[in-house]
């Protein structure tokens, strides 16, 4: 499609979603606050490093939403204080990585920040140790990564997951423009609408990232390309060396990924392979959408799917509630939030699996779905089954009749067999026939460190649900053919 926005319409999302003036202030005061602080104990403590800046949205690129802004500090190290790095023996140099990682947070950056006004500090942890802590209501990251040159990025790969950051921040910085910048901030602003931004996404387990939408924003400028290149990513990889989807499948590390969008600093690296599917497809669905109120110039309703808005909490369809099941945690602190998300996305996938077949392979409650929603300390895991209640036995097929092995030990085995169709078959009895009763059983039984199961359950149970039901549901239709009674009643 072409323009999606009018000038007026365009003007309107902008000056809703552009932080103001105020907020870059603070942000900016912050940043200098801290990297003085740091400069100094590094100073004092004789600790080398090459620069502390900030990325992501808030540093050079300045892409930041309004009211949506956190700060990522990242303090540069120079490689070749660090020779280890690069050692031979992968497991040598991670183990001395990991103590690097920790004795700059313990010794330099805790230090640093004690005698700011600072809150919440924690070490926390992802693939190496940084700081967390929260200054003036911003959330703030410091953390440590390479200065690597951009050769021995691509020739080599980065030490720490973090090093291509600083080299995606220039990558945009140098190619955005005040007009792109914008469509950045409006693209971030309709995928956060859609609820399916970065690792706080809540359909699927990963969903946009802010870096992926800055670089489809500079190879296409204007926001109708955008959309369209996005909608289309499944089938039309990105790739600055041109190559296309079933090239690119040949390589180990693209086979399997949902999209593809070919890192410019390292064309080794697919910059959505954290995408989930899920999250993808519902933003697919979303694109969609907002072309059909583009066409029928729904302005108001153009205007509602480029701004966030909370998910609703409200009860979900009557004939839906039969089939959905919700659980709420607190977590007890000490881990990251990514951390306990992927647990319980983990187990998730684990009582589908579970839930959908016996243990002889028959069916059991049919398809189920699984979804799971955090916010601050509250965690909730929701399922939507198919069938929420079965009967007490069923009909195991057993193996061919004309195996005469196979049925004189299937036949031993069981008491009740019949031959019907070709196969032996036998009467089971089932341990779980209702779907609520084993879930909570499976639960229990896998108790997930860092969170405690709660019996009042609020809000977050109330928002799985509704993403359920209302958003992962429309990209279901398998699933809400299958379950003939909540046939269009999401919508």
């Amino acid at each position: 499609m072409g323009i999606v926005l009018s000038d007026e319409l365009r003007a309107r999302v902008i000056s809703m979603i552009c932080p103001t003036e105020k907020e870059i202030k603070k942000q900016s005061r912050v940043i200098e606050e801290l990297s003085t602080a740091l400069a100094a104990k590094a100073t004092e403590i004789g600790q080398h490093y090459s620069f502390i800046e900030p990325q992501g949205s808030t540093g050079r690129k300045q892409t930041q939403l309004r009211g949506a802004a956190d700060i990522d500090l990242f303090v540069g190290l120079n490689p070749e204080d660090y020779p280890f790095i690069r050692a031979p023996s992968r497991e040598k140099s991670r183990g001395a990585l990991d103590n690097l990682m920790d004795s700059l947070v313990d010794d330099w950056f805790i230090p640093a920040t004690s005698g700011l006004s600072v809150r919440t500090v924690q070490k926390t942890y992802s693939q190496h140790p940084y700081l967390s802590l929260e200054m003036d209501g911003l959330e703030v990251d410091i953390l440590a990564c390479f200065d690597l040159t951009p050769e021995d990025l691509q020739d080599q790969g980065p030490v720490t997951a973090v090093d291509r950051t600083v080299h995606h921040t220039a990558y945009v910085a140098d190619r955005i423009t005040p007009r792109i910048r914008d469509t950045v901030r409006i693209l971030k602003s309709f995928v956060r609408a859609c609820h399916a931004y970065g690792d706080r996404c809540a359909v699927g387990q990963m969903g946009l990232t802010g870096v992926s939408l800055e670089l489809i924003a500079i190879l296409e400028k204007d926001l109708g390309s955008c959309l369209e290149r996005i909608h289309e990513l499944d089938r039309n990889p990105i790739d600055p060396r041109g190559r296309d989807l079933s090239e690119l499948r040949k390589a180990a590390s693209f086979k399997d990924d949902y999209v593809i969008l070919i890192d410019p600093t390292d064309t080794t690296r697919n910059v959505a392979s954290s995408f989930t599917p899920r999250a993808y497809r519902w933003v697919k669905h979303r694109i969609a959408e907002l072309w059909r109120a583009v066409d029928s110039m729904q302005e108001d309703r153009i205007y509602e799917l480029l701004i966030e808005s909370d998910i609703p909490t409200n009860p979900i369809p009557p004939p839906t509630v039969a089939h959905s099941f919700a659980f709420e945690y607190l977590s007890e602190g000490g881990m990251h939030y990514t951390v306990v998300r992927d647990k319980l996305y983990s187990l998730a996938r684990k009582i589908e699996a579970r839930m959908k077949r016996e243990r002889t392979g028959e069916t059991r409650f049919g398809e189920v779905l699984s979804e799971v929603y955090f916010e601050g300390d509250r965690y909730a895991i929701g399922f939507l089954v198919e069938q929420p209640s079965i009967e007490r036995v069923y009909k195991r097929r057993g193996p061919p009749a004309d195996l005469d092995d196979a049925v004189d030990k299937f036949r031993r085995a069981h008491s009740d067999v019949e031959e019907r169709d070709g196969f032996l078959w036998s009467t089971e009895t089932r341990q779980w026939t209702n779907a609520a009763a084993m879930i909570d059983h499976l639960l229990k039984e896998n108790h997930v460190d860092g969170l405690r199961m709660l019996e009042d359950r609020g809000g977050v149970t109330a928002k799985v649900l509704n993403v359920l039901v209302r958003y992962v549901l429309e990209i279901e239709p398998a699933f809400k053919r299958r379950i003939t009674a909540i046939k269009g009643s999401a919508s």
